[in-house]
């Protein structure tokens, strides 16, 4: 079967390769808007059968849409939890991040031991915070001598 299809292939090729010839390099009409067209159609009609058997074929889902983008942020802030310190020693920042940042549509918080002193002396100390944008739960983190950036702009 493969064998006399490539048979048939190489003897339309051939005749092709011939009629070509005899009509010259670029052969009748090629240059015109239909030619362009006719080819574009026959063009993207056996793309789209070859793609539809290729689907049947390999029993492979059809494409997807691309995923819907991430709701915006809307709303003020507002801090669910917060945390100074270390893995093993911090202490409850909640009320502070909350007096410097519900409200407002951003905020900056400096991560530094005036939060609620030092919980951990001498180890290398983190602020976590973790806030809420009208219905969208966010968080943000930022080491010692550093500022955490709390954003719920549209």
């Amino acid at each position: 079967m493969k064998l006399q299809v490539l048979r048939l292939a190489a003897a339309l090729a051939a005749s092709g390769a011939m009629a070509a010839a005899a009509e010259g390099p670029s052969g009748p009409g090629q240059d015109s808007d239909d030619y362009r067209a006719g080819y574009r159609a026959g063009y993207d009609d056996g793309f789209q059968r070859g793609f539809e058997k290729a689907m049947r074929e390999s029993n492979a889902p059809p494409p997807q849409a691309a995923p819907a983008a991430p709701p915006r942020s809307t709303g003020p802030i507002t801090i669910s939890r917060a945390l100074y310190g270390t893995s093993s020693k911090s202490c409850d920042a909640t009320r502070w991040a909350a007096r410097m940042a519900n409200g407002r549509a951003s905020a900056s918080l400096d991560a530094s031991n005036s939060i609620c002193g030092d919980p951990a002396p001498g180890d290398r100390k983190q602020l976590s915070v973790t806030y809420v944008c009208g219905s969208i739960a966010k968080s943000a983190d930022a080491y010692e001598h550093r500022s955490v950036y709390l954003d719920c702009t549209p």
